[in-house]
């Protein structure tokens, strides 16, 4: 536990307008649930699937079969599984919403795989830049073999196998990159605006989503890099480790965080927090759904948390109730500003459609979609001082607070 994660990632992200996600992890900065798709109510007044509407995809169909040039092409590569696949990532996809996304069957176990803390990949967290369209390297799993590769964090990806990129969505580039263990893909990077290539090979990953050490006698430090289904167990046995050793000033570190799963983020709030309302979400219906701190538990001493532009979704969450409740200060740059929650639905035969489905408020009422957390002490990070000496100024400056609270 006690292997200190590499903030650089972190660091270089934040001078990003993107979108932070773990490779191989499809749901990005989203907040979600694992709901079952049964029982849910259906809306009487759609009007999408009329009969005109079936008799227009019936006639685009035919067109489809009797000209285009590359239907039942080898070459092409396309099924008519693919066909049937497109129509439902259509469906999803004319949402305009890009954390709701249709899954396939593969696609929905290799999200079960990650989001349980383990997958088959290369290990490196990535973020795309959504003016360009690029995707960068931001970070490694420690002991990856992407870690190991050569790779670097700032690397843009180029080609896969061969095959350029320009274009793809994170979610397709991540289905290239994947694969059975033992496999290799041969990765074409830019650096530098520089062509470099690393072969690498892929095998399980286990996410460690937390990190810790002691600063000195006094002072712990926890990077918390997620909420996967594993991190409610890793965020307790650090914070106990640091106990420990003698902790009695806390520091989290949540910059670079994009998320993950609400009830994880709620367990770990109420270990944290006096109990109470940690956060609380309002659905379609109107209907409200509070989670609320009950384990009788809290920290009990002097909390610093950074944050900055891509701490996202659920760790948003515990940056809004611990800034609500005034149980520490936040340090750093405003948070990335995602509200909202997606639910994840079984279909029943493998595949799964993830949606946004609710609005989250911190418990004094606020929906920070769109605007994100303030930090109550605003710290700008100094990448240049960072790439000179390695020195995070935001890291200094919690020290600096850490060391005056009592």
């Amino acid at each position: 536990m006690k292997k200190r994660f590499g903030f650089a990632a972190g660091c270089i992200t934040g001078m990003l307008v993107s979108i932070s996600i773990l490779l191989l992890i499809f749901f990005g900065n989203a907040g979600f649930n694992y709901v079952t798709g049964k029982g849910f109510k259906k809306d009487e007044g759609s009007q999408l699937l009329s009969s005109k509407v079936q008799d227009k995809i019936g006639f685009l169909n035919d067109i489809i079969d009797a000209y285009y040039v590359n239907y039942n092409d080898d070459e092409s590569g396309m099924t008519n599984d693919d066909r049937i696949e497109g129509l439902y990532k259509g469906l999803v996809g004319s949402l305009n919403d890009p954390y709701s996304e249709y899954y396939t069957q593969e696609e929905y176990k290799q999200l079960s795989e990650a989001t349980n803390g383990s997958f088959q990949g290369i290990g490196a967290t990535l973020s795309m830049n959504e003016a360009t369209g690029k995707c960068y390297i931001v970070g490694f799993t420690a002991g990856s073999p992407a870690e190991a590769s050569g790779l670097q964090v700032g690397d843009v990806f180029y080609k896969v196998d061969g095959e350029a990129v320009e274009g793809l969505t994170i979610t397709d580039l991540v289905k290239r990159v994947r694969g059975e263990e033992g496999t290799k893909v041969v990765l074409t990077m830019l650096r530098d605006g520089k062509e470099v290539e690393y072969t690498v090979e892929r095998k399980p990953i286990d996410i460690q989503t937390v990190s810790v050490n002691m600063i000195d006698k006094e002072v712990g430090y926890m990077i918390l890099g997620q909420f996967d289904s594993v991190t409610t167990e890793q965020f307790h046995e650090g914070l106990e480790s640091l106990k420990s050793q003698g902790m009695k000033k806390f520091i989290l570190d949540l910059r670079g965080n994009p998320g993950g799963n609400l009830d994880v983020v709620v367990k770990i709030a109420d270990e944290l927090l006096p109990d109470g309302r940690i956060v609380y979400t309002l659905d379609k219906a109107g209907d409200e759904k509070d989670y609320d701190g009950s384990d009788g538990k809290s920290l009990g001493m002097p909390m610093v948390v950074l944050v900055d532009g891509n701490s996202a979704s659920a760790s948003e969450i515990l940056a809004g109730a611990i800034k609500d409740t005034k149980a520490g200060v936040l340090i750093g740059t405003t948070t990335f500003g995602k509200g909202i929650v997606q639910n994840v639905y079984g279909i029943g035969d493998g595949s799964a459609i993830k949606i946004t489905a609710a609005k989250y408020y911190t418990p004094s009422g606020v929906n920070i979609q769109g605007t994100g957390i303030e930090p109550d002490i605003k710290v700008e990070f100094d990448s240049e001082q960072y790439l000179r000496d390695k020195t995070d100024n935001q890291l200094e400056a919690a020290k600096r607070k850490i060391k005056s609270m009592k």
